[in-house]
This record gives C-alpha cells, structure tokens and sequence, in this order.
C-alpha cells in the first residue's frame, strides 16, 4: 500500500484523550494514541487523503479543551510523501510475546519458542501487533481463561483492528469467533490475517458500529468476549455487550487508562458483572469481568 496523506498530531492529558480522538473523527479516516510513559500526556496521530480544514480542525480542539478543563493543545498538520507505508510500518515491527502468543509479521519468520502459540499479523494501517499493552494484557487473559477450561463458544472480538485477539482464540481453542471493528480497512486487514493463520474454518470477521451488525446478534449469546476499544465506548457499550453474553461468562475489557478503571467497573456493575481479576501494563489496564 502506497499513498500520500495528510498527517494531524498534538499532545494532550492521557485522561482526556478519548474526548480529542473522537473530534477528529470528522478530519481523518485513522487515529491512534500513544500514552508517552511517566509523563501523563498522550500523543495523537491521526492521517487522512484530503488536507483538513485547520480552522475547523483547531474550533473543534478547542471546544474539546473547553469542556475537559484543559489547554487547547498545539496542533502540526504536516504533509506527507508518497512512500509504501506498510513496508514502513513492517520494517518497525518486532516479534512480541504475551503470555504463550508470539507475534510477528512476515518479515520476521524465525521459528518460535517451543511452546508457543504463533501468531501471524501484517498491521498495515489497523490497530493491534501485540506491543501495546492493552493487547498483551488482553492475551494474557485470555491465556489465564484458556488454562482454567473457562471458554465456551461461540467468541465474539469486538473491535477486532488486526484481529489479533480472535485469531489467538481461534488458534488456542479451536472455537468459532466472531469478530467486528467499525473501520472498513480494519476490516479487510482482519480477514487478511485470518487467511494468513489458517483460522477461516473457525473465525469470520465484519463491519459493525457496535453490536448492531445481524450477523453478531445471530451468534449471541457468546461465551467470551473481547472488547478491547476505549473507557467511553466500553461504557455505552455496558448493556448491549451484557445482554450479548449469559449470566457468568467472561467479559475481557481493555483501551482503558488505570485512573478509568473505576468508571468502566461501574457501568458494567450496573449491568450485573463483578470484577475477577485485572492486569497491568504500565498505565493500561485490562479488566477480567463476568
């Protein structure tokens, strides 16, 4: 994949930065966010084809910045050349290990450590190689559920990005999963790694905002869900992931910042989970519920 973009980027609260990614949903087609370790703030990229409109682009920013109490962030809208941006992205990508899961791309095929379960995943533009510690913490539980017999079918990974975590799933139990990301690229990028990990008899991927897709509501109820996304929509998510599973299966939550732990806990208290376990990793957290 090739391409000339146009690249936003500024730095803001971590605890605000879900409020600043969802302003700019309207000026680019991918963000991410990277927390930048002891500093409490959080670096947003974002990339779009056509150049934003910097006005409303910095209105938008600001009006956030309002609302959360904190300083307008200084934006850079830069240009950027036409080069292959996957080769980019592969070229930086090392084998990462969570748990028993080794991932790594095509460009790194060593074999793995004996017993380890290997995991295939050519990113491109879509979230999830392992090396964000809402990820690891994501394998980590599922690795904690498999060991204790606590998975039953069928499997739903909701906001899939790679799919990463179905196919750990589907490699580790050879269940059927379900998953869905809202982004279209992620999407096909899922379906992609599905094929490339030989999973396609067990995992089938969609487009869906939320759980509204017919296709996920036909396979409720799960027996576990992943829903590794962001603290505010996991919590407007609550009642529809609950109503998506049976009383005392696992819900695996993850995106979410330690100081947002309370909050998320809360909105799916209401909904009839507890808390079993949680995992660390630096200032993410990853919440075991059910």
């Amino acid at each position: 994949m090739t391409g000339s973009a146009w690249k936003i980027e500024f730095f803001v609260p971590t605890i605000s930065q879900d409020a600043f990614s969802d302003a700019l949903e309207p000026f680019s087609g991918v963000v991410n966010l990277f927390a930048v370790e002891g500093t409490g703030e959080s670096r947003i990229t974002a990339f779009g084809a056509d150049a934003p409109d910097e006005v409303a682009l910095n209105t938008a920013l600001a009006n956030v910045a309002s609302i959360e109490g904190v300083s307008t962030p200084a934006v850079h809208v830069v240009w950027l050349p036409d080069i292959d941006w996957v080769a980019e992205n592969q070229a930086r990508f090392e084998p990462v290990r969570a748990g028993r899961f080794h991932i790594h791309d095509s460009y790194h095929l060593d074999p793995p450590q004996a017993g380890t379960v290997p995991i295939l995943v050519d990113a491109a533009t879509a979230f999830g190689t392992g090396h964000h510690g809402t990820t690891r913490g994501c394998l980590e539980a599922l690795e904690r559920l498999v060991r204790a017999g606590d998975v039953s079918a069928p499997i739903l990974d909701l906001g899939c990005g790679t799919g990463i975590l179905g196919i750990a799933a589907a490699k580790s139990l050879r269940l059927p999963v379900i998953a869905s990301d809202i982004d279209p690229i992620a999407v096909t990028m899922a379906r992609a790694n599905v094929r490339l990990n030989g999973v396609s008899d067990y995992m089938r991927v969609f487009e869906s905002r939320g759980l509204e897709a017919g296709e996920l509501r036909r396979h409720a109820p799960f027996g576990l869900i992943f829903a590794n996304i962001l603290a505010r929509p996991l919590q407007r998510l609550a009642p529809a992931i609950a109503a998506s599973c049976e009383p005392g299966v696992p819900v695996i939550l993850s995106g979410l910042l330690r100081e947002q732990e309370q909050q998320v806990m809360s909105a799916y208290r209401v909904q009839g989970l507890s808390l079993v376990a949680r995992i660390h990793h630096d200032e993410w957290s990853t919440l075991i519920m059910r």
